[in-house]
């Protein structure tokens, strides 16, 4: 029955979904806010429907960053009602002034969890003191590097923008669906068809707003949104459905039972054709019942990883604290964790910068065996000041379930 009723579903499913895509690519300036609407099927852009430079207000921008980011959204939803225009998603551009790069090298056997959480520590740690806490997106970079190891290509921007910007798209009414660089938008609208330079302009081909609108049509790219916490979500969602496919498949079964019993309850002698009906319908309560195992005891799996997963995101977020607000003179070099065993390495100025470090570690309630110094040596200065630095390595075991 139920495989019936998703059969019929399907079509409407289909039938409901879109048949053409709106999006809106947005680059501001400290004047002007470029704006490029397309249209097109699922696989492909078709038109431009707008392309147009708006001229701001004074001070609601400046040096590319949105002051007045509420009233910046509203004056930019009236600007697209005027027009007709109801995009189902934003594509916003940022600056290269106010972005920055890095390489950074960590070791292989971190998690995905682990490897987010120190791109993060260390390209903060990288930038000055005075910068603002910053939003990363990552990807592998194809270069040689030391077995054991992998590196990465990380770029970051201030998350005050980013907060700026979604602040704004809101009062839009818009949905923002990526957040990039404008140099890369703009290499994308290099290689766009024919199609938009006829219908907008030979200018239209080198905008960035127009790459930002492509990027509908690309799912590449950088994105300082949390886009991976975003798939956490939707595994989240396929659990609930599959802990919700259970909850019917066993009330089918039940219901099944409970006909089975009432009809056995009645004082008549069953005919030949009742018992074959009978015998069909408990061959098919034993496949229904067999079936809702089966979803149940994925859906226990399903369950069970996710707690694993949300206990190591746990532990990584207490130790991760710790460590991203280690003392002065401390600096960490090195995370790893293999199964429930933790080790990080680093340098200090000093033995008690070290030991005041592994206190505070200490005092985490995640340990099975609390975290000690394995190992405490001096090494030779690094520069002409002649200062000792302190090589050290904290080991621990993390609880049980990891």
């Amino acid at each position: 029955m139920l495989r019936i009723c998703l059969m019929r579903w399907m079509p409407w499913f289909r039938r409901s979904q879109p048949r053409y895509r709106c999006v809106v690519g947005l680059e501001v300036g400290d004047d002007a806010c470029r704006c490029v609407v397309l249209t097109g099927t699922a696989a492909q852009p078709d038109a431009a429907s707008c392309a147009v430079s708006l001229n701001l207000p004074k001070g609601w921008v400046a040096h590319g960053e949105i002051l007045q980011a509420v009233a910046f959204g509203q004056w930019l939803r009236t600007h697209l009602d005027a027009g007709g225009y109801q995009p189902e998603g934003a594509y916003i551009g940022l600056e290269d002034a106010c972005l920055s790069n890095h390489l950074i090298t960590l070791a292989t056997s971190l998690s995905e969890d682990d490897v987010a959480f120190q791109l993060q520590v260390e390209v903060q740690s990288l930038l000055p003191d005075s910068a603002a806490e910053v939003c990363i997106d990552y990807s592998l970079d194809t270069g040689p590097v030391v077995t054991g190891e992998l590196r990465y290509r990380v770029q970051a921007a201030p998350l005050a923008r980013v907060e700026a910007w979604l602040q704004a798209a809101h009062a839009a009414g818009l949905t923002v669906l990526a957040m990039e660089p404008c140099t890369d938008a703009a290499y994308r609208a290099q290689s766009c068809t024919s199609l938009f330079v006829a219908s907008a302009g030979a200018d239209l081909a080198r905008d960035a707003a127009l790459g930002l609108a492509l990027r509908a049509w690309h799912e590449e790219g950088v994105n300082f949104l949390p886009h991976r916490g975003i798939k956490q979500q939707v595994l989240r969602r396929a659990w609930w459905l599959g802990m919700v496919v259970c909850a019917i498949g066993g009330a089918i079964l039940a219901t099944g039972f409970a006909m089975a019993i009432s009809s056995a309850a009645q004082p008549q002698h069953p005919h030949r054709a009742d018992l074959g009906g009978s015998a069909h319908a408990y061959d098919e309560a034993q496949k229904d019942h067999a079936h809702a195992k089966r979803v149940q005891q994925r859906s226990a799996d399903q369950a069970r990883w996710l707690q694993i997963r949300q206990d190591v995101q746990s532990q990584s977020l207490q130790w991760g604290r710790v460590l991203s607000q280690a003392p002065q003179g401390v600096w960490v070099s090195r995370v790893k964790q293999q199964g429930e065993r933790w080790t990080v390495q680093g340098e200090a100025l000093s033995s008690n910068h070290a030991a005041q470090l592994m206190r505070q570690l200490q005092a985490l309630d995640i340990w099975t065996q609390t975290p000690e110094l394995s190992q405490m040596q001096v090494m030779p200065a690094g520069s002409t000041t002649g200062m000792p630095i302190w090589q050290f390595r904290i080991e621990a075991d993390l609880k049980g379930g990891v």
